[in-house]
């Protein structure tokens, strides 16, 4: 029963990737082929950090700010001949943040994608025709990896290739096992891809999973004299295709559990909001508690965007917090009243001019305000 499941499966695999590549072959897999293009036939060079060229290998010291750019500029290529792109990179201290960002000649457009969500590890095969943009003349291919300040990462391979049937196999396998990090909104969804996904994984193990079925059928007039149908073969490979499905999903989660626990680790409540996903906003607030006066304070927050403004007052606890959500009408003018601070958080109507330190609020009026902190989270004012 074992040997008969496996053998189906494998039939099923191989049917899986015959008609990968038959029916969906990437762009450029037919006509001429166009050369590779590797750091060293581009004459790649490092725009920011410093850049030890070590057996055709980059060792990529990340400057004070925590960045390196590596540039292949001079291409001239077409963007349609060479629809995957290979990275190698490898961090000595952490797991970089990578992004790639081109140059087309056609337009002048430039544009900018982050393959692996957020994180880079060790070597990862890109569908290019997935990333938006990636049409026309490329003029200019930059590789922007971030990460922590002298950080030396290694850079092993960042090319280009032609389609072949090989590469669209290390792609396909490259996305069902890539690592996405949180962020808000996969706390109540789960979308199974990442921005450059080929394929969604549930349809193709659904597909995989019938093709084996077909297989396993295909298997019983063939050997009739020894093979007769057993429902636990169709069970078995059902259950083996769940699996499957399953270990991506696992893949990532474990990587998320590392990376939550390399980020959050041995510090304590204020220490983990200063580096969760509010970081900007428990900044902006962590520098505008210390610079509101005792007492009955009245503090009104302000924003566009329900979440940063739910937790900006909320960071803003025990004063006397005023929050309105977006549409809610704010007191009448004469409400306000001399020493009220009003903390405004990106994005806002609300608009201050500095120059003239006057605060308009839509549909309440204008004050006479004058700054208390600016940052690139928010704006908190007193009013005069």
């Amino acid at each position: 029963m074992l040997r008969i499941t496996v053998v189906s499966l494998l039939l099923g695999a191989l049917a899986l990737i015959a008609s990968l590549i038959l029916f969906f072959p990437p762009p450029g897999a037919t006509g001429q082929q166009a050369p590779p293009v590797t750091m060293s036939t581009a004459g790649a060079r490092v725009l920011a950090g410093t850049g030890t060229l070590s057996d055709g290998e980059i060792l990529l010291e990340l400057n004070a700010a925590g960045m390196g750019i590596i540039n292949m500029a001079s291409l001239q290529i077409e963007a349609s001949r060479y629809p995957f792109l290979h990275l190698n990179i490898e961090g000595s201290a952490s797991d970089p943040n990578v992004a790639i960002a081109w140059n087309r000649s056609d337009t002048g457009q430039r544009s900018y994608f982050s393959p692996a969500g957020s994180h880079a590890q060790g070597s990862s095969w890109l569908a290019t025709n997935e990333l938006r943009d990636w049409t026309g003349s490329i003029s200019s291919l930059n590789l922007v990896v971030v990460g922590q300040a002298s950080e030396v990462v290694r850079v092993s391979d960042f090319s280009l290739f032609p389609a072949s049937p090989t590469r669209q196999l290390r792609a396909l396998y490259s996305d069902l096992t890539r690592y996405v990090p949180w962020n808000r909104a996969a706390m109540n969804t789960h979308t199974g891809v990442t921005q450059v996904s080929s394929f969604y994984p549930v349809p193709l193990i659904v597909a995989y999973l019938l093709l084996s079925l077909v297989g396993y059928g295909l298997l019983l007039p063939v050997f009739r004299a020894k093979l007769t149908f057993n429902w636990r073969v169709v069970a078995l490979i059902f259950l083996a295709c769940w699996i499957i499905l399953d270990l991506s999903w696992q893949n990532r989660l474990m990587h998320q559990l590392t990376d939550t626990y390399r980020t959050f680790s041995g510090k304590n409540t204020q220490e983990k909001l200063a580096v969760g996903p509010d970081a900007a906003l428990y900044d902006f607030v962590s520098q505008v508690i210390p610079l509101l006066e005792p007492g009955d304070t009245r503090i009104f927050v302000l924003g566009n965007d329900k979440y940063s403004g739910q937790r900006a007052a909320y960071f803003l606890y025990p004063f006397n917090v005023y929050w309105p959500e977006p549409g809610r009408v704010l007191p009448q003018q004469d409400f306000f009243r001399r020493g009220d601070y009003v903390v405004l958080i990106r994005p806002t109507t609300a608009v201050f001019d500095a120059r003239r330190n006057k605060l308009w609020i839509p549909d309440t009026g204008a004050f006479d305000a004058q700054l208390v902190v600016a940052n690139p989270a928010g704006t908190a004012l007193r009013l005069n």
